[in-house]
């Protein structure tokens, strides 16, 4: 009997020990360090008295966060410093990565809360400083242009354009980036198409939004009540 108790506890273990590792190692991009450490510490408060209850809400809520890969990073980012990277769609040209981020994810017709942010950096993953950028936005079927940023004197190389998608439907967005003292871009723009595309309105809430703004926070309250609950002992 005891030997049995004594392999299911050191099975408990083991599953504890993954799931660190996994929060440590792959996760990086998408939990913010905060969070991560509150997990990590729970996860060693509990090591020594785990019950299968308290692994499964461990393991739900770490499997929302793995799901939602390093592309969905879009709430912490959200809160990041103000010259904080953004996440999302890269390109690289001649070892400069340009990241395209809108907020939301899949702009919709007609909001006027829609950011298209972005980020030119470095073969280091540092910020370009003291750039000239240009935006132009074109429907993807036809090529017309239905916007122009100008070139503007940017003192960092995290950009955000607000923009409306007055029409529903596929768009390439082209960044336009003269990089001060670069031999090839100080004149002459690197210039990165991105697709886009501006949903229905009326649609349902995109599934990476869902996850990130109701389905993440909500599990986290859920988690942290069911911790409170078992250090009580009232379940």
């Amino acid at each position: 009997m005891r030997a049995d108790i004594n392999m299911n506890k050191e099975i408990k273990l083991r599953i504890i020990n993954s799931m660190t590792a996994i929060v440590h190692d792959e996760s990086a991009c998408i939990l913010p360090s905060i969070i991560k450490l509150i997990l990590l510490g729970e996860l060693l408060r509990i090591k020594g008295r785990v019950r299968l209850s308290d692994l499964i809400i461990v393991v739900l809520v770490l499997a929302i966060f793995l799901q939602i890969g390093e592309d969905k990073a879009l709430l912490f980012s959200l809160y990041a410093p103000a010259h904080a990277h953004f996440f999302g769609a890269t390109k690289t040209v001649n070892g400069y990565q340009i990241v395209f981020q809108p907020a939301p994810s899949v702009p919709l017709a007609g909001d006027n809360s829609t950011l298209l942010n972005f980020s030119v950096l470095d073969k280091d993953n540092q910020n370009v400083n003291n750039i000239f950028a240009s935006l132009i936005i074109r429907e993807k079927n036809s090529g017309n242009v239905v916007k122009v940023f100008p070139f503007k004197f940017y003192e960092f190389s995290d950009l955000t354009f607000p923009f409306s998608f007055k029409k529903i439907g596929d768009y390439v967005v082209t960044l336009q980036t003269r990089i001060n003292g670069d031999p090839i871009y100080g004149d002459n723009p690197l210039s990165v198409d991105f697709d886009l595309s501006a949903g229905n309105p009326n649609q349902i809430i995109p599934f990476d939004e869902l996850i990130t703004y109701y389905v993440i926070p909500a599990s986290v309250v859920i988690l942290a009540i069911a911790i409170y609950l078992r250090r009580k002992n009232k379940i």
